[in-house]
């Protein structure tokens, strides 16, 4: 083929039929129209040879466009040649750049492409520009330079702005070429232009950071938005005479942009545009962005079309330039027109009297370029105007929280329905003052007017009104950010009254109800959100990351801005995808500074005001917005405003999903419960917002905290609202109610709602990150102590069964899991809850209600730090034996017994309570390691002690009495336990109350030793009960109920073994989801089904389950721990009937370990030896079998 004009436009590809979108290629420094897009190897000029067939069924046609790039500097042999820069190869110098500045080349490339498109009748058809290096400098300038013409004799440059839909820079220095910093190029060239008399001004307009760059670069900003730009550059470093260097570095060839594709090409910066084959590297990168930009142009830039149509007509009503035609108002409101005018000469509109119509968009230019979902919202507004209505006009009222994208809805909205629309205006009601002044805007844009001064501005509501209402044709009115009502009363007198008119309200405001119809907007889904956080990605990207990206959506809202914000971010740290999975953590550890990122340009997300030059716009993000949102929280006073954000901030430490009213009470009842009785913990510690700490017990008279009692105190001479007349504590829910509706009718809050255990709200989790970062640090850790004392009160009224749900309680210890979580990451090491002398109550109600949970792991964390002091009080000890206890640690309970034995050895009142609690937790230690011979005595002494100290019937007495009777039964000594547990169950009934949990784990216990008396009708009876008050009391999945329920099938066993096979399975299963699979609880229960499986035969299922029990014993407790040998035990009698070998071994295993960790004359022991002689007998081996038969013997005499 022919080689292309070394100057001008030269078209190189034409598709049959003709085309509908133009591909533009622009070379750069010291380029060549050919030679810069040319391979050296086989001369394939790609965009002719290689391009066309990849964009025929978009029908694009291919132009290169040619200008006097050279710089004084050897061209072809050098940056577009690929050889050694040489200054003393002088003969090749060209007339040098200085002579024909960037502008100037710029304005030649706008007028020859326009004058091209227009002999070929393609004005309208979109544009796609490639420019390398200095070419791409120079596109930038041309569209700013076609964007910026306003006169009447040029308009028609504007055509090349309108039609821009993509631009891929290759290599292009946005901020400068490093080359420029070379002193062995840059002194060469300036000796040499200076010995010919020339100058090289282009180097220093390439320099890093030059002014020439930025103010190029700051004047593209704002016009970048609506173009879809691809940035590539260098990966490999480019041959000069003085070594290989970078000639354009990434930071300036691919800056990190809010919303622009990057990549890089493995060639250096002259080889990067040139491509042998589809094989060659970037050829794939490069031309598939080319194909989808040429498919994709076309709605996007008919659009703009139609936009540009309507400014001309009211830019020049005496005329149109030729290419820009007049719209039709057609189609109904609500609807999108198939398609839009595309030829040159379109109708012009009219009314019915033949008069032309003009059509005017005053609207923000700041809509997110790439738009993500919301179909469902945008719907929903056209058929909430496409239905019938009495209004006049219809108003619509969009209200959200900051950041969900009101504003960004309401201009898509706006730039898909303006052709339904005669007029579509922008109105800034943030205030009445700034509504005035968009009026003002409004009236110029309506007469014509260049100017109106602000005295005028009470004119141009009416004048606008009357317009409006002239009108036979739809309008729409926009009012964003009418977010002060208290303050702009008087709106309705900006409202023209048309049945013809559409009126947008956005706000965050709840209450506008009386101004229209209220739609509230949510988050984005999933889908949504993902789509946002990853739209600069392919759909094979997305599929491969989407299940951290929803993990990462989910996480911050699925809030609009904070997704973007966080695609920002990533893209800015050039987190890759394969690390995705680490911004979580990142954002844990980031969340202020990746929810105040904003891209230094680019970004869409501003203050949406029409007065004012755009640049002074304020940039915004996700914590700027709530803030604006806080300073519009005004209370009756100042006292109720300031209780108001304490109140905020403390519930941003809570678990967001629900927080009750029932928090703040209980903390309230503390200052205010003379009639409360005192807990066994008799005193909490209150940190006010200055950090002093004093002690105050329950029942304390003293005044609440200031902001509580701003929140809901009963206001002098009103009456109680609470429907629990024992409650009556000065606590006023209608008060609290009404406090809660005012913050949520600025979205600051969600979910509010109210049933007959009080109000209850939800937060959405990033204004609760963002009202924890607002506060300093020392203020942070004072809030999260207040916050661990409002839950000790909470747990100190949860631990009355009787008055709180099974719903409250776990409510509860949700919250505490919150603020635990919090300590952790926020709060140095020793200041941490359990810590400090001055938290060791507060840790200790916590820690009981997560024992109360069956939380035992947690309440051990705490209950450790406490006892780290070894001056702390016994009863912390006491609490963590019992909590080790529970997690089956017998060796670590046994050890802490021993590090508090010094107390008891000291104490000579064998009566004190501290003693007593002592040997209550060394008993159970005892029982937890299987040696309940010793801990029998011991439990028969604390007995006998409470029964003279505290009487038999007091509570404390049953609860020994219910203990001993356990052990008993565990002792097999049943009917000594039945006795004791029917002596204690007869007081139980006088003494405790109905639901007290002593009376139940007595009647549990009788139930056990009953079935061990084979009096199994009772047993059942009794058990069957206990499960049904556990079930209603503590829920079906506490660890507790369980329990109940896997003894309940150990009774059934004997006598309806199919339900218990069944119960054991369903027990089973809750034990694994509610704790562990090697938890102690969940061990024994598969266990006792694998024993119950043995009988019938199912051996297989049996031996499989018998040996992950086996497992879990020895991973969680050791080889030799007594649990683990019992349960090698039973492994054994499963395999005795189909592999008696391997049952052998393992009973000698068995044997060696329990005669070294318990002895010889041990129970256990002793059955192991038993059983084991048995199998020998049946294996023919009776004189090993009589030998063993012999020492089971003497052991028994010798005991």
């Amino acid at each position: 083929m022919a080689r292309p004009n070394r100057f001008g436009l030269t078209e190189i590809s034409t598709p049959a039929g003709g085309s509908n979108v133009d591909v533009v290629f622009v070379h750069g420094i010291n380029g060549h129209p050919y030679d810069t897009w040319t391979s050296e190897k086989y001369k394939t000029f790609w965009p002719a040879q290689l391009l066309p067939p990849l964009i025929e069924e978009a029908k694009a046609r291919v132009l290169v466009y040619g200008y006097d790039a050279d710089t004084g500097s050897p061209t072809e042999h050098t940056l577009s040649s690929g050889k050694a820069f040489d200054v003393d190869d002088q003969q090749n110098y060209r007339t040098p750049l200085a002579q024909d500045r960037i502008h100037h080349h710029a304005e030649t490339l706008i007028a020859s492409l326009c004058a091209n498109r227009r002999n070929r009748h393609a004005v309208r058809h979109p544009i796609v520009f490639v420019a390398h290096s200095l070419g791409g400098i120079v596109v930038k300038r041309a569209l700013i330079h076609s964007a910026w013409i306003r006169g009447k004799n040029t308009r028609h440059l504007r055509s090349i702005d309108i039609s821009t839909y993509g631009i891929l820079f290759l290599g292009t220095p946005h901020f400068g070429m490093q080359v420029a910093k070379w002193n062995s190029w840059s002194e060469d060239i300036t000796c040499t232009t200076q010995s010919s008399g020339l100058q090289a001004p282009i180097f220093d307009a390439l320099k890093p950071n030059s002014e020439i760059l930025q103010n190029i670069d700051r004047q593209f900003s704002e016009l970048a938005r609506e173009f879809h730009i691809f940035y590539f550059h260098e990966m490999k470093p480019t041959k000069l005479a003085n070594g290989w260097r970078y000639i354009v570095d990434e930071v300036s060839a691919a800056p990190v942009t809010q919303d622009v594709e990057r990549a890089g090409i493995q060639q250096d910066h002259i080889h990067m545009c040139t491509f042998e084959d589809d094989g060659t590297p970037g050829f794939v990168l490069v031309t598939e962005a080319i194909q989808r930009y040429a498919t994709d142009s076309m709605e996007s830039v008919q659009q703009r079309w139609v936009t540009e149509s309507a400014e001309q007509q009211l830019r020049f009503p005496g005329g149109l330039p030729s290419g820009i035609s007049r719209i039709p108002l057609s189609n109904p409101v609500g609807q999108v027109p198939e398609s839009l005018p595309t030829s040159d000469h379109a109708p012009i509109d009219t009314t019915s009297s033949g008069k032309p119509q003009l059509k005017h968009y005053v609207v923000p230019r700041d809509r997110v370029k790439s738009f993500v979902g919301r179909e469902a919202q945008l719907k929903e507004i056209s058929a909430y105007f496409a239905s019938a209505s009495t209004q006049e006009p219809r108003i619509l009222i969009l209200c959200a929280l900051g950041g969900q994208g009101k504003s960004q809805i309401v201009l898509e909205y706006c730039r898909r329905q303006r052709v339904n629309y005669r007029g579509v205006f922008w109105v800034d009601a943030s205030s009445e003052a700034l509504a005035l002044q968009s009026y003002i805007r409004i009236t110029m844009a309506l007469s014509g007017e260049s100017q109106l001064t602000v005295k005028e501005g009470e004119k141009t509501i009416e004048i606008v009104k009357a317009r409006l209402q002239d009108w036979n044709e739809p309008w729409l009115l926009v009012f964003d950010n009418y977010d002060k009502p208290d303050d702009f009363t008087d709106v309705r007198r900006f409202l023209p009254k048309s049945d013809r008119g559409h009126v947008i309200f956005t706000s965050r405001r709840r209450d506008l109800d009386r101004l229209g119809t209220p739609m509230e907007l949510l988050g984005l889904s999933l889908d949504e959100g993902v789509d946002l956080l990853l739209r600069r990605y392919s759909k094979q990207v997305k599929e491969e990351n989407l299940g951290t990206a929803q993990e990462i959506v989910r996480r911050l809202g699925c809030l609009a801005l904070a997704i973007d914000q966080a695609a920002a971010y990533i893209a800015y740290k050039r987190i890759p995808l394969c690390g995705l999975g680490e911004f979580l953590a990142l954002y844990n550890k980031q969340r202020k500074q990746i929810l105040s990122y904003t891209p230094s340009n680019l970004w869409e997300y501003r203050s949406m005001q029409m007065q004012g030059p755009e640049d002074q716009m304020k940039s915004i993000n996700a914590f700027t917005t709530w803030e604006i949102s806080l300073n519009q929280l005004t209370m009756d006073n100042p006292q109720e405003t300031d209780a108001a954000i304490h109140f905020l901030t403390l519930s941003a430490f809570f678990n967001p999903a629900r927080i009750e009213e029932s928090l703040f009470r209980n903390h309230w009842r503390k200052f205010n419960t003379a009639t409360h009785k005192p807990s066994r913990r008799t005193k909490l510690r209150h940190v006010s917002k200055r950090r002093k700490k004093s002690h105050s017990s329950y029942g304390d008279t003293r005044p609440p905290p200031l902001w509580l009692h701003a929140i809901a105190a009963r206001r002098h001479g009103a009456k109680s609202t609470s429907s629990h007349q024992e409650l009556d504590d000065g606590w006023d829910t209608d008060r609290f109610w009404d406090f809660l509706t005012q913050i949520h009718e600025l979205c600051l809050v969600q979910n509010i709602e109210t049933d007959n255990q009080g109000a209850s709200f939800s937060l959405h989790p990033l204004v609760r990150d963002w009202l924890q970062l607002r506060e300093q640090s020392v203020d942070h850790q004072n809030y999260l102590t207040e916050c661990f004392v409002m839950l000790a009160n909470s747990a100190f009224v949860s631990a009355d069964f009787d008055k709180v749900s099974v719903g409250q309680r776990a409510a509860l210890v949700n919250h505490i899991d919150a603020c635990m979580l919090i300590d952790e990451q926020t709060s140095e090491p020793q200041n941490r809850l359990g810590n400090e002398k001055m938290s060791y109550d507060t840790a200790t109600w916590l820690a009981d209600t997560y024992h109360t949970h069956g939380r035992y792991e947690s309440a051990e964390i705490l209950l450790d730090r406490i006892t780290n002091d070894e001056d702390a009080d016994i009863m912390y000890f006491t609490q963590l034996h019992s909590t080790l206890i529970a997690l089956g640690k017998y060796e670590k309970a046994e050890n802490l017994s021993h590090r508090s034995r010094q107390l008891r050895e000291e104490t000579v009142d064998k009566k004190n309570p501290k003693r007593l609690a002592f040997m209550t937790s060394i008993a159970y230690a005892l029982v937890g390691l299987g040696r309940h011979d010793e801990a029998e005595p011991i439990k028969r002494e604390i007995l006998q002690l409470k029964q003279e100290v505290l009487g038999r019937s007091h509570r404390q007495t049953l609860i020994s009495m219910s203990a001993l009777a356990d052990l008993l039964q565990n002792l097999n000594k049943y009917t000594e336990s039945v006795a004791l547990a029917r002596e204690a169950l007869k007081d139980c009934e006088t003494v405790l109350k109905k639901n007290d949990p002593i009376k139940f784990a007595t009647m549990e216990t009788m139930a056990l030793a009953l079935r061990g008396l084979g009096q199994f009708i009772e047993a059942e009876t009794t058990q069957r009960e206990v499960v049904r008050v556990r079930q209603q009391l503590r829920g079906v999945d506490h660890p507790e109920t369980l329990t109940s329920m896997d003894n309940l099938a150990c009774i059934l066993e004997s006598t309806n073994r199919e339900e218990a096979e069944e119960l054991y399975r369903q027990v089973i299963e809750s034990r694994k989801k509610v704790l562990h699979e090697g938890h102690p609880d969940t061990l024994i229960s598969m266990q006792n089904l694998a024993i119950l499986l043995r009988d019938p035969g199912q051996h297989d299922e049996a031996e499989t389950i018998q040996r992950e029990v086996v497992q879990g014993w020895q991973q969680s407790q050791g080889m030799d721990h007594p649990k683990t040998l019992v349960s090698m035990h039973q492994l054994a009698t499963i395999l005795e009937p189909t592999n008696m070998e391997a049952a052998e071994e393992l009973y000698r295993q068995v044997i060696k370990s329990e005669k070294k960790v318990l002895c010889e004359g041990h129970p256990d022991t002793v059955i192991s030896m038993e059983n084991l002689a048995s199998l020998l007998r049946k294996q023919g081996k009776h004189a090993e079998a009589e030998e063993l038969d012999g020492q089971i013997v003497e052991i028994e005499q010798a005991s």
